[in-house]
């Protein structure tokens, strides 16, 4: 399943080059402007199985659309980047733009990320699943990189999985978040490792390593246990 914009501003059924696909929604690109991406949600059918609380919060979304998804990214975007200011965040989680609404539905357009060849940036889970590309080292480096930089900021993103970052540059990968919700919604009641500074730390610590420790379990290089 993909639409993209038939027109500037509104979703339309044409079908788009689809990008990626996560638990809950497409990406395809916008054939309006090759700089950006749209990130459309799925029908309840064709998302991944959850728990009971994911379950909630999907249906939370359809019922309250500003619950939903989308809405829920834009807003953590334009929330962090009022704090800290777009240019501090360039190239390190992807700009948000706005939720177009169409025919076939809504959708969220973010700036795509673009590699140094001009295509659009592999996906980490992808890159982890092709050897040679990159070594789990450059890998697990990028990874050391990012999580310097969420603790220099105070920045509580939380999911560091695989499939919310694409992985920029030739020689020296860097990752770029490309779903931020987890700066507003995550998985607990009561969000407490956003709150208090202490325990924020030691869960993105706790985030990254797993991260590596997946990297390296799948491109074969034995987990350094730090």
């Amino acid at each position: 399943m993909a639409h993209a914009l038939s027109e500037r501003g509104g979703v339309g059924p044409c079908a788009g080059a689809v990008l990626g696909r996560g638990a809950n929604r497409v990406v395809v690109a916008d054939p309006s402007d090759p700089a950006c991406c749209l990130k459309m949600e799925l029908p309840v059918s064709l998302r991944t199985a959850v728990g009971m609380r994911a379950r909630l919060r999907r249906r939370l979304g359809r019922v309250f659309p500003r619950l939903g998804e989308n809405a829920t990214e834009l807003r953590a975007w334009c929330r962090l980047s009022a704090s800290l200011g777009p240019e501090m965040l360039a190239g390190r989680i992807a700009e948000s733009l706005e939720i177009v609404h169409g025919p076939a539905g809504s959708a969220l357009r973010c700036a795509m990320v673009i590699d140094d060849d001009g295509r659009p940036a592999q996906s980490l889970h992808a890159l982890m699943g092709a050897p040679g590309l990159f070594t789990a080292d450059a890998l697990c480096a990028a990874v050391d990189d990012f999580e310097r930089w969420l603790h220099r900021h105070a920045i509580p993103l939380l999911d560091l999985n695989a499939g919310n970052f694409v992985v920029a540059g030739t020689h020296e990968p860097r990752l770029v978040c490309v779903d931020a919700k987890s700066l507003l919604a995550g998985k607990e009641l009561l969000p407490v490792s956003r709150w208090i500074p202490a325990l924020r730390r030691r869960k993105i610590a706790r985030r990254a390593e797993r991260l590596r420790q997946r990297i390296r379990a799948e491109l074969g290089t034995p987990v350094n246990l730090r």
